[in-house]
């Protein structure tokens, strides 16, 4: 089984966007968009952001699904591209499903891939000042958790290092 390379894909995605830039988009969208696999994308099959020109594509649906899955979201992301550059919304709201209609552009994958599995630890972490305990499915290195309701009550709902909530523990569940 030949497995085209993330390599030889770029190219090939680069020259799709050309082409359905000029078929589908009336050559109105810009020419200076990035196209890049990003390896952390996986419920995602791809993403735009505007502000960086560039187009994401998860790497794991390329793998799984290969390149005209590839395409698929390609398109997709490029009638975002497309509305946002005609200054419409560009979310999936009815304009862009109905144009996504009319263009044969999918709006969502029905691609089976396996559910992340739901992590068995859970970390609890307290406030230092209310004592206030709260339970997170990951662990926050940065201390970036603050107990919401002393920031509420005594910083104006703005985040306060003085409620930056205290990991406690990592709880396993069976």
């Amino acid at each position: 089984i030949y497995t085209l390379s993330l390599h030889d894909a770029l190219p090939i995605l680069c020259g799709h966007y050309a082409r359905v830039n000029a078929t589908k988009f009336d050559d109105l969208l810009p020419r200076d968009f990035a196209i890049e696999f990003n390896p952390l994308l996986r419920r995602l099959t791809g993403r735009i952001t505007y502000g960086w020109k560039l187009i994401e594509l998860s790497l794991w649906h390329f793998r799984q699904y290969g390149l005209g899955d590839a395409e698929q979201t390609l398109e997709h992301e490029m009638l975002h591209l497309f509305l946002h550059v005609l200054g419409k919304p560009s979310g999936h709201n009815a304009l862009f499903k109905q144009a996504a209609r009319e263009l044969g552009i999918r709006v969502f994958h029905a691609n089976p891939y396996p559910k992340n599995r739901a992590t068995r630890h859970r970390y609890v972490y307290e406030c230092p000042a209310c004592g206030r305990m709260a339970f997170r499915k990951r662990a926050d290195a940065r201390n970036a958790i603050a107990c919401g309701v002393c920031c509420r009550l005594q910083a104006d709902g703005a985040w306060d290092a003085r409620f930056a909530m205290r990991l406690i523990e990592k709880v396993r569940f069976a």
